[in-house]
Parts: structure tokens; sequence; C-alpha cells
């Protein structure tokens, strides 16, 4: 009775297995097919040593450890998922059973895995992950669909290349000989991404040009007027005081367009032809002082009045002193100015 219902639960377990296999297989290349355009491929391979448990009812003949080797093709879903499918060697071994009588197995051990791969990644080169899902196994004539799940740790080279090491465990194996036969696989070895980095492309920094208001010239007359005047002492053409002639100067520096007038006056004493030349030596001093503060003398229109055009009588003594003088006039002239 009792091997009747192991053997049953033997058979269950089986039909269960190949059934967590076929969903597994079925949503994990389902989600790689429906996104081959835009797959993030990898593949890889280990180098090992394997070894099996419960698979010696007796210690001879038994062999149960073995170099072992594996290759993957992998596709990740997200820097968290991946999904990968395997091939493995599990190396060449001997072993015996007691099922169903005392028999020995002898020869190599293959393992067909698809199984989930879940990252954890520590920075931008460390990364550990596991897997958890099914194997079908084979062993000469002994077959058996199995749960098998691993641990491991990468170590990210550059963008293509990384270094990977990881133990995957197989567990149960049974069929017609073997027996709960279990499976410990230690290998290192290296994954390659397909592609090539994306290449970041620095957005281009747009100058932001301030706007300005547009601009306009705008034409002006400066009308003319007598900027200054210069009083002189009784038949003398010495200039005592040229403090006046500083705003002159100031227009003169401002609007390089502008010209000056500078003409001398004098009153009534002495003849006319005495006082044209008096007149003449003073505008003549007047000029000299506008010379001495930068103006140009192409500038400056000088000329002697005489007598001419008094601003008071020279019946009295203040009328003549106010008619010995020098008028200092800028005529009108043009200028422009740029307004917004």
């Amino acid at each position: 009775m009792l091997p009747r219902c192991v053997a049953l639960c033997t058979r269950k377990r089986k039909r269960i297995m190949k059934k967590i296999a076929i969903a597994v297989a079925t949503v994990l290349a389902g989600g790689v097919i429906s996104n081959v355009a835009l797959a993030d491929t990898y593949m890889g391979g280990k180098v090992g040593y394997n070894s099996l448990n419960d698979a010696c009812y007796l210690n001879e003949p038994c062999d149960d450890d073995s170099f072992a080797a594996s290759m993957h093709l992998g596709y990740s879903f997200n820097k968290y998922v991946a999904a990968e499918y395997g091939v493995d060697y599990l190396g060449d071994f001997t072993a015996n059973f007691k099922k169903p009588g005392l028999n020995t197995v002898d020869g190599d051990l293959w393992a067909l895995t698809l199984a989930p791969k879940f990252n954890l990644p520590l920075t931008d080169s460390w990364n550990l992950f596991a897997k958890v899902g099914a194997a079908y196994m084979m062993a000469g004539d002994e077959k058996d669909f199995v749960p098998t799940g691993s641990l491991g740790a990468e170590y990210q080279i550059n963008y293509n290349w990384s270094l990977r090491a990881e133990y995957q465990r197989y567990q149960d194996m049974s069929d017609d000989v073997i027996e709960d036969m279990d499976s410990d696989f230690f290998g290192i070895g290296f994954n390659y991404k397909f592609g090539s980095e994306p290449v970041v492309q620095e957005k281009a920094v747009e100058e932001v040009v301030e706007a300005r208001p547009a601009t306009r010239i705008v034409d002006h007359v400066y009308p003319a007027q007598t900027t200054a005047t210069v009083q002189f002492d009784l038949e003398s053409a010495e200039v005592k005081d040229a403090s006046n002639l500083s705003g002159t100067v100031d227009l003169m520096n401002t609007y390089p367009q502008a010209q000056v007038e500078i003409t001398g006056y004098s009153d009534t004493t002495g003849s006319a032809a005495y006082n044209k030349q008096l007149t003449e030596k003073r505008a003549k001093a007047v000029a000299d002082e506008f010379q001495a503060k930068g103006i140009a003398a192409e500038r400056m229109t000088v000329k002697g009045m005489g007598e001419a055009n008094p601003v008071a009588s020279n019946e009295t003594r203040q009328g003549r002193q106010m008619n010995r003088r020098v008028e200092v006039v800028v005529p009108a002239f043009e200028y422009q100015t740029t307004e917004n």
C-alpha cells in the first residue's frame, strides 16, 4: 500500500511541476516576444563545480561531484526584473539507487532552466540577484521537471560586460531509477549585453536674447545763445577772470558740431581805429583761453567790432565799463539723439 501511495504522489508532483514550467515558459517567452523590438538582451556562461545530494544509496559505485558549465540567454524588462533561459551541463556522475531495486545510473546530467531573475542593485557596479523557476533535468533515460532557484552577485565592468558568481539548486529529481536527487551548482562566469551604450545628447542651450525696444533717431536744433560775456579794464586786453567761460567749454565738448563766435567791443574812449584794434586783441585773448581749455581754433570765429553795438550809454562811467566787453555766442546748430 505504501509503495503505491509513493508512486501516486510522485506522478502527481511531476504533473504539477510540468504545469508550473509550462506556465512560467508561456509568461516569460510571451513577454520576450512581445517586446523583441525593444529587447534588452544579454547572454553569458559560467563554469564551476556541481555536487549531487541523495545520489548514492551505497558508497560504491559512487561519484557524485563533477566539473560543470552552463550557458544562458536573458532579457531585461527593467533594472529589477529579467528572464533567463539556461542550458546547464551538470557533469558526469555515477550514482546508485534502491528504486525499484539496486540500480546504477552512470552518465552526464543536463538541465534546461527557465526562470525570472530579480535584481537588487547596490551601486552602479554591484548587483545582487535571485532566481526561482523550473528546470527539465536529463540523465540518460531519466528525466524530470524540478523546481530550481539561485542566488548570485554581478559586477559591471562596462556597458557590455559583467562578471557573475552564482549558486543554483535543483530540487528532488525523480524518475524510474533516480529518486529525490538534488543538485548544487557553484559557478563563476560572465554576462555580455548586446547593443551599445546610449549616447546622451546634450540639450542645446538656447541663448535668451533680451528684447530691446525699437530705437529711432531724432533731429534737434540747438538755439543760438550768448553763453558768456567777459569785461575788460580801460585800454586793457587782459582777461582777469575766465571762470565764466567753463559753461561754453562744456557745451563745446558735449556737442562737437557746435561753433563759437567771439566778438570784442569797446567804449568811445580813444579813436575809432585804436578801439577797433583793441577789440580784436580782446577777442583774441578770449580765444586763447578757449584754446588753453582744449577747444580747436577752427571751431572759433574771432573778430573786433570797435565801438559798435553798445549795450549802455558811453556818457557814464558805468555805461562805458559795460561796453568794454567780449561776447561769446554759440550759433544755432543741428544735432541728433537716439530715443526708444
